[in-house]
């Protein structure tokens, strides 16, 4: 079962990561195989963490509280807030094969629907599908994010790879579920890889 798992960090937690980094990097490393993207997102010039966003196959809900539970980053007091919901990949890369090119930064998109939003995404969907596949050296991976019960989409998750953050903006502007006013709550961020993750090689 696919979660996404958004962490948030503490206000002045540099100290806090840096002291819990050896253990956080080693916890990452454990769950190598079950993981499909993990890393944190950043201020836009990348002076500070803010958080967290792992895209990783666990049993289930508890399976993934656990998950963050035992985190060091969270054990330690950097990170004592998060958003865990179910996720499914509507492409099948991974760190390990995902389009990527040299001298791009990477991004992280995570916008929450307002209430009653899939009848919106029903009206959208084809035009949304179309669009981000005109995209598809940009994005690295997609997906909705689901209720517990994995019936409903609720938000969205993307991963993109872009010259700039300016360029991550402007695809937005014109992407049709943006455009149709579905989200009520949207995060754009620089994003990277984990370290321990980022081993593949444009």
């Amino acid at each position: 079962m696919l979660f996404s798992i958004l962490i948030h960090d503490e206000p002045n937690s540099a100290a806090l990561r840096d002291q819990h980094r050896a253990a956080h990097l080693a916890y990452l490393e454990a769950f190598d195989d079950r993981t499909l993207f993990a890393g944190p997102f950043v201020t836009d010039d990348e002076s500070a963490d803010l958080g967290s966003l792992r895209l990783i196959d666990l049993p289930d809900r508890a399976a993934a509280e656990k998950h963050v539970a035992d985190e060091p980053y969270v054990t330690g007091g950097a990170q004592k807030r998060w958003e865990i919901h179910r996720w499914k990949a509507s492409i099948p890369t991974t760190w390990r094969d995902c389009p990527r090119k040299e001298g791009n930064i990477q991004a992280m998109f995570y916008g929450i629907d307002h209430p009653g939003g899939m009848a919106k995404r029903t009206e959208h969907r084809a035009a949304h599908e179309a669009y981000l596949n005109g995209h598809a050296d940009t994005v690295m991976v997609r997906g909705p994010l689901l209720n517990d019960a994995g019936t409903d989409s609720i938000g969205s998750v993307l991963l993109l790879d872009l010259p700039d953050l300016e360029a991550g903006r402007a695809l937005f502007e014109n992407e049709p579920f943006y455009k149709a006013g579905i989200y009520k709550d949207v995060k754009l961020h620089r994003w990277r890889f984990g370290r321990v993750l980022d081993r593949f090689k444009v």
